[in-house]
């Protein structure tokens, strides 16, 4: 999330308009500044391909830089979830586990995005850190903050097949059983609108 979306969010937009609103206004803004331009060299020179080529560039400019800098990906767009089943005995409460391992870049980037996304969602968010170290634990709950409840689970074999080998993995548990999961790769804003 970046400051634009969290500034959208902070005027009670929903996680998918605060994604792409800044699109639209985008397109708006490089339409006015394709119009000025075209009206510009309009006059300059009569070719009407390169007025057409002209105005297309400024046209499209301001959304491909967006892009570049704040890609909209597959999780983005589409429900990239999955339905593990398993044996532990999870909380009632609606809760989002996100499960990491100590040392895994990917976990410790997932930390800042759920830090942001806290304060929006109804949903309890959680920090299942494998192992036992202590260290670990203290780590990972300086990176999330105080508002976010981070556990150690010391009995990795019973969570790995929940990942599928993925990190970090998110976990949507609801009344006692895991109603959603979403790899790295696939959480995106789709994901985030089911924790609202």
């Amino acid at each position: 999330m970046n400051s634009i979306e969290l500034l959208l969010l902070n005027f009670g937009l929903s996680f998918t308009m605060a994604k792409f609103i800044p699109y639209v206004i985008l397109l708006v803004l490089g339409w006015l500044l394709g119009r000025f331009v075209y009206r510009k060299i309009q006059q300059k020179t009569p070719k009407r391909w390169l007025q057409a080529l002209v105005f297309i560039g400024f046209f499209i400019q301001p959304v491909l830089i967006y892009f570049a800098l704040f890609p909209v990906y597959q999780g983005d767009l589409f429900d990239l979830s999955y339905h593990p089943t398993t044996k532990l005995t999870l909380k009632n409460r609606r809760t989002m586990v996100v499960i990491a391992l100590p040392g895994c870049k990917y976990c410790s980037e997932s930390t800042v995005q759920m830090r942001a996304i806290q304060p929006y969602v109804k949903s309890h968010i959680e920090y299942w850190v494998l192992g036992s170290d202590a260290m670990d634990l203290k780590s990972f709950q300086g990176m999330v903050g105080p508002h976010i409840k981070v556990r150690l689970i010391p009995d990795i074999k019973s969570v790995l097949p929940l990942t599928e080998g993925s990190f970090p993995t998110y976990l949507l548990i609801e009344k006692g059983k895991i109603s959603k999961a979403w790899h790295n790769d696939s959480f995106g804003i789709r994901a985030l609108e089911t924790l609202d």
